[in-house]
């Protein structure tokens, strides 16, 4: 039945991201065009339309992510907490599957629009020497400086997986908690959002310098580079997303089950 509602959640979902798809592909493929006529052709009105179609491009780009939020975010909405969730919950499935289902959809659907924003970014800047040029400069530079890439690399996909995970989850429990009143759903959703936010800001400076601290002691903190972080602090940030993300699922799930109970 997971797997089902996954397929139908996807299904969903497609409905709405693949128009955003092919207009960020169409915007890029519109964006490399520009670039070729101001290297073709030299004179303000190819230039000025140029510059004008490059940034509305990369506006499109961040534009992307954002907008992929919001819609999972009403999909949720929705389909759990809406007049379609009253069909959802009469499925012979627990909230957990549910919430589950809808959380790896939101997962791959966060990944997809990085996915599509890198594609569009290799598309726009396909071919231009000053670009292609940086790339190998920066590459050179890595690989002069000896730092390990490849555990870098794995380092920092494990704590972007966890903090995105960690992120839909504050967003779901917002949600819940917000539906959980009878009026005002949504502001008071955009107001928990907010609440959680900050909390979990607070409390991760304090954490944050209390491993700092406990690594380095007082009078370290004041000297302490920027490349020079212990070793603990990658663990303290999966930790931590870890341990926010299993708070965000438990607000979320017994705020849902405490509605379906009272329904």
């Amino acid at each position: 039945m997971f797997l089902k509602l996954v397929k139908h959640e996807s299904h969903a979902a497609a409905r709405a991201m693949v128009p955003l798809l092919g207009g960020l592909l169409a915007m890029a493929i519109l964006a490399r065009g520009s670039i070729w006529m101001m290297e073709s052709v030299e004179s303000p009105v190819t230039s000025m339309l140029g510059v004008f179609l490059v940034s509305i491009f990369f506006l499109a780009c961040g534009a992307m992510v954002v907008t992929t939020t919001i819609l999972m975010m009403v999909r949720f909405a929705k389909s759990v907490h809406g007049d379609e969730g009253y069909l959802t919950h009469t499925l012979p499935v627990s909230v957990s599957t549910i919430l589950l289902s809808r959380l790896l959809v939101s997962f791959l659907a966060v990944l997809l629009s990085f996915g599509a924003v890198y594609a569009g970014v290799r598309i726009a800047t396909l071919g231009v020497d000053s670009i292609e040029s940086l790339g190998v400069s920066f590459r050179v530079i890595i690989e002069n400086s000896g730092i390990e890439t490849k555990s870098i690399l794995l380092k920092l996909c494990c704590v972007g997986v966890l903090s995105i995970l960690s992120m839909i989850l504050m967003i779901y429990a917002a949600i819940s908690i917000g539906h959980s009143f009878p009026t005002g759903k949504t502001g008071k959703s955009v107001l928990f959002f907010f609440v959680l936010y900050i909390a979990a800001q607070i409390i991760t400076s304090i954490a944050l310098v209390g491993v700092l601290t406990a690594e380095y002691g007082f009078d370290g903190l004041r000297t302490i580079e920027t490349n020079d972080f212990p070793s603990s602090l990658f663990w303290f940030t999966v930790g931590q997303s870890v341990l926010f993300g299993s708070v965000y699922y438990f607000l979320t799930w017994i705020t849902t089950k405490k509605r379906l109970n009272l329904a």
